[in-house]
């Protein structure tokens, strides 16, 4: 019996912001699956994409898009060069350089983990970190989403591991990617006035500064672990003040708004009643994902998390201040973290959010451009 397939791609979960990708892959696997022996078999028709959000990783959907319409693999390094001539306009040898980098580094995730972002800005950590708590062990920065393929009745199902400290995805050394940052940096005088770059350099801007962030996190932890209340408020602090420079740096493009999402559902809206509606609807769906009681937050909470401004600096930035206030305050009273109370406090400030009517702006603010240098120089160098 013949099947009728559509191969698809599977690259994003919930709509999260993380630049990611396997670009060899994709430039490759739909021409091997066609000519593969196995193709008339199952009655290959096309491949396509599903995806749980679309509008991040440009450069993945595009090349998908073309690779539907070509009959040979491609050249991806040619390939890239010329993406960056046509995405930006001209050719600028430095952010050319920096898409090589990017290829082998960002878009080369060859792990096996499907990839799911757990950075602790987006996803702070539901977990007690006290030495003596049978939550606290204390791991690395390591893989967490494993592509278990179990065969059961000829399907394969996607399983996740998990515990009780979400564990990052990381499958590059983030200092090669500061480096294409510096290099799409020093391009950018030729470039400051294009949009799509400014929406690449923030994107990489963002990513490094948040894996970067990840580390602060940890940082803090294990000077609470350690006893040490004045690491712990320098890391602290500086995992903080991550929180709301990312956000000024999203809200220098159009693309990295909160606004920009809560008023396209308010506008959908045909009276009062349905405009308080979808906007609780639209917050929620971003955050705790609505079924939680006063003590249990939702087995969703934060899986369509997303790095938009607004969305930092309103609901990110005051949970993980909370959090931080309790980790001092357990040292200073020598007490273990209060894990219940912990929940109980971020929990009814997400209801509380969920339920706002506060505005956030729809229009970018600042130089995306000078706002990149001033955080490359902050923290990066």
């Amino acid at each position: 019996m013949n099947f009728l397939v559509l191969r698809c791609m599977l690259h994003n979960f919930g709509g999260n912001i993380e630049m990611y990708g396997i670009l060899d892959a994709v430039a490759s696997g739909p021409i091997d699956a066609r000519i593969s022996k196995n193709s008339s078999m199952v009655g290959q028709i096309g491949v396509g994409m599903c995806m749980e959000g679309i509008e991040q990783n440009p450069v993945v959907y595009e090349l998908m898009s073309e690779m539907a319409f070509r009959s040979d693999p491609l050249q991806l390094e040619e390939w890239l060069t010329t993406y960056s001539h046509r995405r930006y306009g001209k050719s600028v040898d430095q952010v050319e350089a920096a898409w090589k980098i990017l290829h082998s580094s960002i878009y080369n995730c060859t792990d096996g983990i499907a990839d799911h972002n757990k950075d602790y800005i987006v996803e702070l950590p539901d977990w007690d970190p006290s030495v003596n708590s049978q939550h606290g062990d204390m791991p690395e920065i390591i893989q967490r989403h494993k592509l278990v393929g179990i065969q059961q009745k000829r399907r394969f199902f996607l399983h996740e591991t998990s515990s009780s400290l979400p564990k990052p995805h990381l499958w590059y050394d983030n200092q090669v990617s500061i480096s294409a940052l510096k290099l799409f940096i020093d391009g950018g005088n030729e470039l400051a006035e294009v949009s799509t770059y400014r929406y690449d350099l923030v994107d990489l801007t963002r990513q490094t500064l948040s894996k970067l962030a990840n580390k602060v996190y940890l940082n803090a932890i294990h000077a609470f672990r350690d006893k040490d209340a004045k690491a712990l408020s320098f890391h602290s602090l500086k995992f903080l003040q991550l929180i709301k420079d990312i956000d000024k740096l999203l809200a220098a493009d159009d693309n990295f708004l909160l606004g920009t999402w809560l008023e396209s559902a308010k506008q959908l809206s045909l009276n009062a009643d349905e405009m308080k509606q979808y906007e609780w609807n639209a917050r929620t769906q971003v955050t705790m994902w609505y079924d939680n009681t006063n003590q249990v937050q939702s087995k969703l909470h934060d899986y369509a998390n997303k790095f938009w401004s607004g969305l930092l600096e309103g609901y990110y930035l005051p949970r993980a201040t909370m959090y931080f206030t309790r980790l001092l305050r357990s040292l200073q009273e020598n007490e273990d973290f209060k894990l219940e109370e912990w929940r109980k406090e971020w929990i009814a400030f997400s209801n509380k959010w969920q339920a706002g009517v506060e505005l956030y702006p729809v229009k970018a603010q600042g130089d995306a451009l000078a706002i990149a240098k001033e955080l490359y120089q902050k923290y990066l160098t």
